[in-house]
């Protein structure tokens, strides 16, 4: 737990704080799991070579604070907005920074294993030499970033973009690059990459065996620049797809969208390659066919089980006609019976042309042409008086 003492000094507000840090520059502050208050203004704090391990800022603005060589472990930076923040030296493993906005700040050197950094908006950020291995970020955009050298071993960049963003000298062995989005823009000039994974929880190795030969990856990088890929998990509603095609077409003219292949993979995953323009906005164009798809898939369920209700309606109606049927065809036998029987006996039961179904069935002579309930007259003689 943090120290109490430590606390009550930060509780007295930065300016304060930061005083107490100067005079005490050999002290490392323990702040373990100290829960920020939201919206509080901790903006300018020296956090540097403190203990934060577990602390939660969750929902806080950060501009110019100093987490430098910092122990962030386990830490909750959610939902934060962290402008020209200084993270150089830190140890982030499985931090928690997804769903955030960071502009200008410096994780240099920093260790970010396998820490959660999805659906986060990183600008003019610097990644430079970070331990990035098992890091998470699915649906993230970086514009102007530097990841040059940096380890991204086995991480997850799936639905991620990229633009104007340098990963010089990288390592993307064993990354995820499902629907990875980078544009012409960035640089890849002698990255580091034995293999990759196409989709995620390492499904799709490629190369499926060995490692890329020289020139390979930079191949398979050309393709992510002139396709966008598809994937779907539970089969295709052809009529979603034609309907978010045809959308997605109109709404980006000039893409020159093209089916180019349709994969067939294991587990009943189907992928459909998309050739586009090089310099189309191919996250823009995933991201709107998914949700065409998904909204006319659902409003298509919708009609199938309509029809579906309407059809279950039917059967029933048939069967209670049917029996009915039956019903009627069993009385007028005993009614013949009790005729033959006793001749001058008149019956009060009304066997001349008994409403069936909106229609007139004779009750004499009737054919169940269908199990499905269409009654056909044959004879239309009236029954003997």
């Amino acid at each position: 737990m943090a120290n109490e003492e430590h606390l009550a000094i930060l509780k007295q507000g930065v300016k304060v704080w930061n005083e107490w840090r100067k005079e005490n520059p050999h002290i490392k502050p323990d702040l373990t799991k100290v829960r920020f208050k939201i919206f509080s203004n901790y903006s300018k704090a020296n956090f540097s070579e403190s203990n934060l391990s577990e602390a939660n800022f969750s929902g806080n603005s950060l501009t110019e604070t100093n987490f430098s060589a910092a122990d962030l472990t386990k830490v909750n930076l959610a939902q934060t907005n962290l402008i020209n923040v200084e993270f150089n030296q830190a140890n982030l493993s499985e931090a928690q920074i997804f769903n955030s906005y960071i502009e200008k700040s410096n994780f240099t050197t920093a260790n970010l294993t396998k820490a959660n950094l999805g659906l986060t908006r990183f600008i003019n950020t610097k990644f430079n030499l970070a331990n990035l291995c098992g890091v998470n970020l699915i649906g993230s955009f970086f514009g102007n970033c530097n990841f040059g050298k940096a380890d991204l071993r086995e991480a997850n960049l799936g639905g991620s973009q990229a633009i104007e963003t340098i990963f010089s000298e990288a390592i993307l062995t064993g990354a995820c690059i499902e629907a990875w989005y980078p544009n012409n823009t960035i640089k890849l000039d002698n990255i580091i990459c034995d293999y990759v994974y196409l989709q995620d929880e390492q499904q799709e190795r490629r190369p499926s065996i060995g490692n890329f030969a020289p020139g390979e990856f930079a191949q398979l990088f050309q393709n992510f620049l002139e396709t966008v890929d598809l994937i779907f998990r539970n089969g295709i509603d052809w009529d979603a797809f034609a309907y978010s095609f045809k959308k997605v077409e109109v709404e980006n003219q000039g893409a020159q969208l093209d089916v180019q292949s349709i994969e067939k993979k294991g587990n009943g995953i189907l992928v459909v390659r998309v050739a586009v323009s090089p310099d189309a906005d191919k996250a823009k164009i995933h991201s709107e066919f998914i949700q065409g798809y998904e909204f006319a898939a659902k409003a298509l369920e919708a009609q199938y089980q309509a029809r579906l209700e309407d059809k279950n309606t039917l059967i029933s109606t048939q069967e209670a006609q049917i029996n009915r049927l039956f019903d009627i065809v069993e009385q007028q036998g005993s009614v013949q019976k009790a005729l033959a029987e006793n001749p001058r006996k008149v019956s009060n039961y009304n066997m001349q042309n008994p409403q069936f179904a909106g229609g007139i069935v004779d009750a004499i002579n009737v054919n169940t042409e269908q199990v499905g309930g269409y009654i056909k007259n044959i004879d239309n003689q009236k029954a003997p008086g």
